[in-house]
């Protein structure tokens, strides 16, 4: 039986070797030169996305096109993201089920390159090696964890670290309106994914520890958002309310287990991925609004918020490794242990915007990039973002259909050439499945394959991706020799 979801994804045009061109087709930068460029950049850079600009380019004409492009005030971040968030849009439409649209933030470090301008501090202090871009992101994703692309992006540099204690950094933050404030950004990601998701489509905000603030909540309620959020603090609930507790953690311990399940926790470089079984509680709450100060105060609403309660607790983790605790809230229906179970399920699919992040740190090496200020940074970030989109698509959709053919998602020429370099002869006449095609590129990238390895992974993929261009771009030179094709 087919997957509708990934399905939908290949159906829209994302597969194909042309994806740069489909995905920037309706790209506006009010210069038609400038499009041009755009499109040609970003297809220089997607062929082989871990080189510097200059070894991806190929040649000083493009090279200097594709600086002149990230140094172009015209080609504003949003205007180079606004043709893949439409192509977005028109993939969740077709999804065929409810989208998660994942939030968080990532830190890119330029501290070590010196000349750059336009940074600043991304840790505790302004130290200069502690200095580069925050970006923060509302990335959609299918139930079952295909990526969609970008809904929403902001990028920005930090304002200098005050020189302050503690107990005065506390006391700024309470007095601060919310709209002042880096949390900020969290409420702007909301506000973009609810006017742009589609009519019909029910999309639901998933984010960490980080987004739980009153404001969201109350944000979310105004404008009808769903969300799925991790708690960050024991919150202060209206007892009458909330079956006579005063605590949200004495709600969920007075509430009945409803059974236990699996979750999949993912590997980093801290901790092995495992499955744990989680024990499931569920309570129905209604949260009292924190104390304010200042303008906060004058900004802040004073209404309580009815929120469900999910806990997830592991109760017999490993010897010597920390137990899964999640505590998630909700304002969707909960009916029962199935829909507090589908709920756990797709908090548990927001590790895939960290693998995201992972692909356009350790795969792209974003970090590694001279562009020397900081606005030219978020152009060549932006651009990026929507490359790393790509390859987390392929991996993703290799693991969610593995029994598709290959050239679902790679090209004719892109499967001769893989197994040209890995098998030294053409592929079958029958196409190749999708699995079979991504651990040949695996062992491109230096997948051993063995029978304990497990699947390729994103980091991997990106070296076999960046090798499996450079064979794409001499076979289909050879094929225009031989008068096979039409060369470019």
């Amino acid at each position: 039986m087919k997957d509708p979801e990934a399905q939908a994804i290949i159906e829209a045009g994302t597969g194909s070797v042309e994806w740069v061109t489909q995905e920037f087709a309706c790209a506006d930068l009010c210069d038609k030169r400038l499009d041009r460029r755009l499109m040609k950049t970003a297809q220089h850079l997607a062929q082989s996305p871990a080189s510097p600009i200059n070894e991806a380019c190929g040649d000083w004409a493009s090279t200097q096109a594709a600086y002149r492009l990230f140094d172009n005030p015209k080609a504003a971040p949003a205007a180079i993201l606004e043709p893949h968030t439409q192509a977005t849009v028109e993939r969740m439409a077709g999804c065929g089920g409810p989208v998660l649209a994942m939030q968080d933030t990532v830190f890119f470090s330029y501290g070590r390159h010196p000349k750059t301008r336009g940074l600043g501090p991304i840790g505790k202090s302004n130290a200069a090696h502690d200095r580069g871009l925050i970006m923060h992101n509302a990335l959609a994703f299918t139930v079952s964890g295909v990526p969609l692309g970008i809904l929403s992006q902001n990028i920005w540099a930090r304002q200098e670290v005050p020189e302050e204690g503690y107990q005065e950094k506390i006391e700024r933050l309470q007095c601060t309106a919310i709209e002042e404030k880096e949390s900020s950004k969290w409420l702007l990601a909301l506000t973009e994914t609810v006017e742009r998701a589609p009519a019909g489509v029910q999309v639901v905000t998933v984010a960490d520890r980080e987004s739980d603030f009153f404001e969201f909540l109350t944000q979310a309620q105004e404008q009808r958002a769903q969300y799925l959020i991790r708690a960050r603090t024991d919150r202060k609930l209206v007892p009458e309310d909330s079956a006579g507790c005063c605590r949200m953690l004495e709600a969920l311990s007075n509430a009945p287990a409803l059974g236990t399940m699996t979750v999949e926790v993912p590997g980093n470089g801290r901790r092995q991925a495992r499955v744990a079984g989680v024990e499931v509680r569920v309570a129905r709450v209604t949260i009292k609004p924190p104390a304010r100060r200042g303008q906060a105060k004058a900004s802040a609403s004073l209404e309580p918020v009815l929120v469900t309660v999910i806990g997830a607790t592991e109760h017999d983790a490993p010897a010597g490794i920390e137990a899964i605790s999640w505590v998630l809230l909700t304002n969707l229906p909960v009916k029962g242990f199935e829909g507090a179970a589908e709920k756990v399920h797709w908090y548990g699919k927001r590790w895939g915007i960290e693998t995201w992040h992972k692909v356009l740190k350790s795969g792209c090496q974003v970090e590694d990039c001279l562009l020397e200020t900081g606005e030219r940074l978020k152009r060549y970030l932006t651009l990026f973002s929507i490359i790393g989109v790509r390859l987390l698509h392929v991996a993703t959709v290799a693991r969610v259909r593995p029994d598709l053919p290959a050239t679902a998602v790679f090209s004719t020429e892109e499967v001769e050439a893989l197994h040209l370099r890995v098998h030294q002869a053409l592929p079958p006449p029958q196409p190749p499945s999708l699995r079979e095609t991504v651990r040949l590129l695996g062992r491109l990238g230096g997948h051993l394959g063995r029978k304990g390895d497990g699947e390729p992974g994103v980091t991997v993929l990106w070296r076999g991706w960046m090798r499996l261009y450079e064979d794409v771009v001499i076979l289909r030179a050879h094929k225009a020799a031989l008068g096979l094709t039409h060369p470019g």
